[in-house]
């Protein structure tokens, strides 16, 4: 019962969301303005700025050269995350 009640609520959301009236297109100049507010500017993601090694083992000579701790950063499955 639970499950058909859930069914009945989304499939009620998704019409509405369909019959719902689509937003208005946004002016050339009002998106300029509202990309430049969005845009990372400089200094605001310090997350590419870091000179990060895509090797673990360059990472580990460079580590052990300097004698500084490693972060190694990876993704579901043990795959590497990357920049997005």
């Amino acid at each position: 019962m639970r499950n058909l009640l859930l069914g009945v609520a989304c499939s009620a959301l998704s019409a509405a969301a369909v019959l719902a009236d689509p937003p208005a297109p946004i002016a050339a100049e009002q998106f300029t303005k509202l990309h430049r507010l969005i845009k990372p500017q400089a200094g605001e993601s310090r997350f590419r700025e870091v000179p990060w090694l895509l090797s673990v083992w360059e990472g580990r000579q460079k580590a052990a050269a300097e004698g500084k701790p490693m972060l190694v950063w990876a993704g579901g499955w043990g795959v590497p995350i990357g920049v997005c």
